[in-house]
């Protein structure tokens, strides 16, 4: 016969042990071992940030997780770190991962709740940290972290003149950009340039070390976003070395469209 859950004993059990959590730690700070967890993250659109509990950027989004123990005495520990997208529980999470320190890549668009799972025993004595913990206990919440929506756009021109603006072709913005291709074409279909990180600076003008003649050129992208948005980008290029300086890429970009 399958076993059936009782609500009420899980009920129960919350209570005992958040009851016991709070009757040990008032007795003092050294009463039982507690913990700290933080986390450090980089986004592929430069956004940084350490010691963190909360984090919102672009994907592909490198995080390295750690905790701190105080109190821990002669107590034995034993942990995993537990990952949930949203829509999901830590308690059937999509990934467990054993290191004290992991470093996981995000890169589904929407928000991640990552906790450590921890218990300390010493004898017959017991403390634990999970999912009553995380879910209930005086408002300790799970570190989160959240990729942005896919946007990507590109302007219709730069003035690769050395007058440190606008000397490069790339994209205006973009966001949570994990598959990227863009090439330029010359008006008779050569491929002069092809790049395949986002984040990089893009064409600057030449072909095999010299300066393309102004006028208009090509460019063809495709790429993909953590949200599963693709983009197809195909376009005019104006090369204006002699434009003046004041010249903003800006003033006329394109977002391409979206499958």
């Amino acid at each position: 016969m399958k076993k059936q859950n009782n609500p009420q004993k899980g009920r129960l059990r919350k209570s005992i042990l958040l009851t016991a959590l709070s009757a040990l730690m008032s007795q003092g700070a050294c009463a039982i071992p507690t913990i700290r967890t933080v986390f450090s993250a980089a986004s592929n659109a430069g956004e940084i940030g350490d010691t963190l509990t909360t984090f919102e950027g672009s994907a592909p989004i490198t995080a390295r997780f750690r905790f701190e123990i105080l109190n821990q005495e002669d107590y034995e520990s034993d942990f995993e770190w537990r990952f949930c997208h949203e829509g999901g529980t830590l308690e059937e999470p999509y990934m467990i991962r054993y290191e004290e320190e992991p470093e996981v890549v995000f890169t589904q668009a929407g928000t991640d709740s990552i906790a450590l799972y921890i218990t300390f025993t010493r004898g017959e004595e017991k403390v634990e940290y999970r999912r009553y913990y995380w879910n209930q206990y005086d408002g300790a919440t799970a570190l989160t972290i959240k990729a942005s929506e896919s946007v990507l756009t590109f302007p219709n021109a730069f003035s690769p003149n050395g007058d440190q603006r606008n000397d490069f072709y790339g994209p205006k913005e973009y966001r949570s950009i994990v598959e990227f291709k863009a090439i330029i074409f010359s008006r008779t279909g050569q491929k002069l340039y092809e790049w395949t990180d986002v984040s990089s600076k893009g064409w600057d003008g030449t072909y095999h070390g010299k300066k393309v003649r102004d006028g208009v050129y090509f460019v063809y992208v495709r790429a993909k976003g953590a949200d599963g948005r693709t983009f197809t980008i195909k376009k005019d290029v104006n090369v204006l070395t002699s434009f003046d300086s004041t010249y903003s890429s800006s003033s006329s970009s394109s977002e391409g469209t979206a499958e």
